[in-house]
């Protein structure tokens, strides 16, 4: 990170630069002097290996971080009261944010000990755009693979928007975040609606703003496409069979904004039934193959409970020998048939209503016969209100 008289510098230089009024310009310094209070940075050092400019600067600007030097036809965007808003929000929802992130990072020093972690591979399916947990949890895993159903799209083009238009970006940004930044999770039903707005379309614009507030730089967004013989067949609709989605995914390789080794994200929309994993008979076979990994799940409507799902969780539990997730995740019983290592953190709840098939009297059990554990000292899965979360570790 600069240091905070090196960032004041380059706002006042950047004064200049965009004629701000002196009211906003006063403005973005308390917000900068807060931004650096929470720990992000605004510039990156000379010795910081290239990362992509624009993506970056896009990014930031989503994220409420004033981009400076670099990306002039960004610039403007900044000088507007919608940006001012903006920032001011995101500011105060990250401080909140912040403190849950370094919450699951201390907990993490103390009871996630992974050995090798920089050269696996983390696992997190039905993930939707969460980079945040993933990043807090598994720092240091070289590379990531997400699946769920929302497609990826790209980042927003800034440079052509206009005033207005760029203020329904900004609002709509803001609505795709009020879920993970209150509860600490995404509500499926709602980002049906929130990513495919004329703004904000897909979950790459939500992850790589997720990137820039954990002070990461963008290296390079592609598409990635594991069965293009697949992908034009489907699109052809030769075939009197085609999946109801085509798959669509995108790699996004990142680095730290003070330095340090690239990392990349695999993200692939599509849907991970059994029968519609028929059309792509390859796509477990290829996640499967980066093992041993870990595997993150949480937030994930008891999926793996239901047979449909039964080719997703064999493969994960063939593929990786750490788990970290919430009683949504593997039913607990078929971790202890297979002779698993778990622990217990927190506390067990009985699923929200609308859930309730989710309910696992075993696990249940399993907390009861432990009434000394301590409160999980951070949100976790459907109860994030007052520390009733729970979670579990399983290795082997």
């Amino acid at each position: 990170m600069k240091p905070a008289a090196l960032i004041f510098k380059e706002l006042t230089r950047t004064k200049e630069i965009l004629r701000f009024s002196p009211g906003s310009y006063f403005r973005l310094i308390a917000v900068a002097a807060l931004w650096v209070l929470l720990g992000l940075s605004y510039g990156v050092g000379a010795e910081v290996q290239e990362f992509n400019r624009r993506a970056t600067a896009t990014a930031q600007i989503m994220a409420g971080i004033p981009p400076v030097g670099g990306e002039p036809a960004l610039e403007r965007l900044t000088k507007l009261d919608a940006f001012a808003e903006h920032q001011k929000w995101m500011a105060a929802q990250w401080g909140q944010v912040r403190g849950r992130i370094s919450a699951i990072q201390n907990w993490r020093s103390q009871e996630v000990k992974i050995p090798g972690a920089t050269q696996k591979t983390l696992l997190y399916p039905f993930s939707g755009p969460d980079f945040l947990n993933a990043y807090a949890l598994f720092p240091e895993h070289s590379q990531y693979i997400f699946f769920s159903l929302e497609r990826p799209s790209s980042l927003p083009d800034l440079e052509s928007v206009t005033a207005v238009q760029f203020g329904k970006l900004l609002e709509d940004v803001r609505n795709a975040f009020r879920d993970i930044f209150q509860r600490n999770y995404f509500i499926t039903d709602y980002m049906n609606k929130q990513l495919t707005t004329p703004w904000i379309r897909g979950t790459v614009p939500v992850m790589a703003t997720m990137m820039v507030l954990m002070n990461q730089r963008i290296v390079r967004i592609e598409p990635v496409d594991l069965f293009p013989e697949l992908t034009r067949a489907y699109e052809a609709r030769d075939s009197v069979k085609h999946p109801r989605m085509i798959m669509r995914g995108t790699r996004i390789v990142f680095a730290g904004a003070s330095g340090g080794a690239q990392q990349q994200l695999y993200y692939f929309s599509l849907d991970a039934t059994d029968k519609a994993l028929e059309f792509y008979p390859g796509f477990l076979e290829w996640v499967g193959q980066h093992r041993p990994a870990s595997a993150l799940l949480k937030s994930a409507s008891y999926l793996l409970h239901d047979n449909q799902f039964e080719k997703t969780r064999n493969m994960i539990m063939a593929a990786a020998d750490y788990v970290v997730q919430d009683d949504t995740g593997i039913p607990y019983r078929f971790l202890r048939q297979a002779s698993w290592q778990v622990r217990l953190y927190g506390r067990y709840n009985k699923p929200i209503k609308s859930l309730r098939y989710g309910y696992q009297a075993d696990l249940e059990g399993a907390y009861k016969e432990k009434p000394d554990l301590a409160e999980l000292p951070f949100p976790f899965g459907y109860h994030w209100r007052g520390q009733q979360s729970g979670l579990m570790i399983a290795n082997r």
